[in-house]
């Protein structure tokens, strides 16, 4: 009776979750069997089985819909088989019955042991010294280093994100790095200070040399069983490291292994050009002992800049501060006093001096004056601490962190103004002026955030914030209303997407494409189509039908699918204006005819040949131009036949007077003749 019982109440359970997610028509993702040991910050675990291997241990993230995730990333690991990273299984969008729409779905396997710590402020498993190496600094090298070779960072490198994967406990795991934004999970503790002094959306991909950074930190904690700061918050932990080094603030006078110490300082050495590599963790770890690295703190000011109530004795900890308080930042820069403290109070006359020429600048310059000063503030946070991230009125963000950022905040419907201000007002490309040493990713990016500006000063469709978004967030699925809940990611998807939306809600007036898809489209295409997409909000009703009628015609032929009944008729109902501009009665009754034909076949392709012909175009232009002349020159004839009234008097009166002379002159005529004939007779 018991069993009975529970079985029931497990059917019911079930059916009050509703049925299973499916991925990939393999994996079932069971919505009623959560694992909150294994959800992240922002991914809720559920059991996971595979049909083709029910016995295999899976479970799987179910991503918030709301923030951009790494499709890149998955891309690359998918399968990869690493000893220090939990191996990912599948990916892909699926329908989740719980919400009712299509969220990003990542199946990993499934640790058997727990996680080694489960907050930050607990306690976690110490390591030992002599196992450290073997079971952890190895096995995670080793992953760091195939992520590495594949052009990707993991980013969510930290104690929680560890797991046993085996009962013994022996092999120890990375976990999850692809189910949301790149850095965006990690406590601040575990990021390098410029990256924690980003908001943590906008943190960016990074480089190895972050990953390696949040591995020196991982391993203090493994070392010791504990986080050693587990008493200070978020903001005394950035100002402590800016002070003190990463290091001294995580191990401070906690007595670690000796052979230890060397590592967890070139790893939490806080200049990334003289943080250890993975070449010289591998030098390491084969025995050889490298020249031990010595911090380099910033010079102290011999008096401290009074700002906000306090008082700053570094130009590092300065800028954090100016840049939390950006309106009050700006008169101390205006009225001299930071170039005053720079050139006695720090001895630093070349920045005091390059502060006092942007100042200038400022001052006796033309334009609005608001956005000139918070360039100069941007220009003056850069220079006394180069390293930063672009800071902008509260918007601090690595420069490949902005369109993580950008998409989350327009994902969650907030205020974009700041970003906008960003792109238009060029604040990327003052951050790249500041470094001092040349990088081609950095000018990549610099020619990304120009183009960047030139779409977002083009308001038409398939310009604009929107265009920026998908241009900087090459995986971001397409986020129109006019789709639904569908997680379109590549061109491709696009059209079948339009054609289920058109099957669901029948025909409509509406046109099938708004700002998102039109930027999507734009973004995604291989080749250029800025100028059908120009052509797009052409006033011209018909001219820009036709626009958008060549784009999806260009799309079913290279991508598919041959048939696309439903958006074919949602197409064929708006065609109007594209007939109408025939000029021919018939050949516009003809068209109605063959449209109606095409449109159940399903090919927009033959649709727009149909109503794109340029020889029948050609021939309804030369009829109509012929069909205007002839009707010209008969108007015009009306016209002089109906001319003026006196006219035609005077030209009556004129022929008949002519009328009379030349038959007076013929009866005249024929008399004569008649009366010679009769003399003669």
């Amino acid at each position: 009776m018991a069993e009975a019982a529970g079985a029931m109440e497990q059917q019911e359970a079930q059916a009050a979750a509703g049925p299973p997610g499916v991925l990939r028509e393999r994996y079932l993702i069971r919505s009623n069997q959560p694992l909150p040991d294994l959800s992240t910050p922002n991914a809720e675990a559920f059991v996971a089985e595979d049909k083709r291997d029910p016995k295999r241990a899976l479970f799987a993230l179910i991503c918030r819909p709301d923030l951009p995730v790494r499709v890149n990333v998955m891309r690359a690991i998918k399968g990869m088989q690493s000893g220090g990273l939990m191996q990912m299984v599948e990916w892909g969008p699926m329908n989740w019955p719980p919400i009712g729409r299509q969220c990003m779905t990542v199946i990993y396997e499934r640790p058997v042991g727990k996680r080694l710590m489960t907050n930050m402020r607990s306690e976690c498993r110490r390591i030992d010294e002599y196992a450290m190496t073997p079971k952890v600094v190895e096995p995670l090298v080793a992953a760091i280093r195939e992520l590495t070779s594949r052009g990707i960072t993991h980013r969510s490198i930290r104690t929680t994100n560890l797991f046993f994967m085996d009962e013994a406990g022996e092999r120890i795991a990375l976990g999850d790095c692809v189910s949301s934004p790149p850095g965006f999970d990690q406590p601040l503790l575990f990021e390098t200070i410029e990256s924690g002094m980003a908001n943590n959306v906008a943190r960016g991909s990074g480089t190895y040399s972050d990953d390696l950074y949040s591995l020196g930190v991982t391993l203090v904690f493994l070392l010791l069983g504990r986080n050693p700061v587990a008493h200070m918050d978020d903001d005394t932990i950035l100002r402590m490291k800016m002070q003190q080094g990463s290091y001294n603030v995580l191990v401070g006078d906690e007595r670690l292994p000796l052979a230890f110490v060397e590592l967890l300082r070139g790893l939490l050495c806080d200049d990334a050009e003289q943080r250890w590599d993975v070449e010289g963790l591998d030098l390491w770890l084969s025995g050889r002992r490298l020249s031990p690295l010595q911090p380099r703190h910033e010079k102290r000011a011999a008096r401290g800049f009074p700002f906000n109530g306090k008082e700053y004795f570094h130009c590092r900890e300065l800028a954090a501060a100016m840049a939390r308080n950006w309106d009050a930042a700006i008169p101390p820069v205006l009225e001299g006093k930071l170039e005053l403290w720079l050139r006695r109070a720090v001895e630093d006359k070349e920045r005091a001096q390059a502060v006092a020429e942007m100042v200038r600048v400022v001052l006796n310059g033309g334009g609005e004056r608001r956005i000139a000063t918070d360039q100069l503030l941007c220009k003056v946070l850069m220079l006394l601490d180069p390293a930063a991230p672009i800071r902008y009125k509260g918007f601090n963000a690595m420069p490949d962190g902005v369109g993580t950022a950008l998409a989350a905040v327009m994902a969650q419907k907030s205020d974009t103004r700041l970003v906008v201000e960003v792109i238009l007002r060029e604040v990327p490309r003052l951050w790249f002026e500041a470094r001092k040493f040349y990088s081609p990713d950095n000018s990549l990016m610099e020619g990304n955030f120009r183009e960047l500006k030139n779409y977002m000063t083009q308001t038409g469709l398939g310009f604009g914030l929107e265009r920026c978004l998908y241009e900087m967030n090459d995986a971001l699925p397409c986020q129109s209303p006019l789709i639904g809940e569908e997680y379109i990611t590549e061109l491709k998807e696009l059209l079948p997407a339009l054609n289920a939306t058109a099957g669901k809600q029948g025909v409509s007036k509406q046109w099938p494409v708004d700002r998102h898809i039109a930027a999507f489209m734009g973004a995604r295409a291989r080749s250029d189509i800025d100028r059908n997409l120009t052509q797009l909000s052409d006033p011209d009703q018909g001219k820009a039908f036709m626009a958008l009628l060549n784009l999806f015609a260009v799309f079913q032929y290279r991508l598919g699918p041959e048939q696309l009944t439903a958006l074919a008729a949602w197409i064929g109902a708006l065609a109007a204006p594209a007939v109408a501009a025939y000029h021919s009665r018939d050949k516009r009754k003809e068209l109605e005819k063959e449209l109606a034909k095409l449109v159940r076949r399903g090919s927009v392709v033959e649709i727009y040949n149909l109503l794109e012909n340029p020889g029948e175009r050609d021939k309804d232009e030369n009829d109509f131009a012929w069909a205007q002349a002839q009707y010209q020159a008969a108007d015009d004839e009306v016209k002089r036949i109906q001319g003026n009234e006196e006219d035609r008097d005077k030209e009556a009166t004129r022929i008949g007077k002519q009328t009379a002379a030349v038959t007076g002159i013929l009866i005249a005529l024929i008399t004569t003749t008649i009366v010679v004939i009769l003399k003669v007779w």
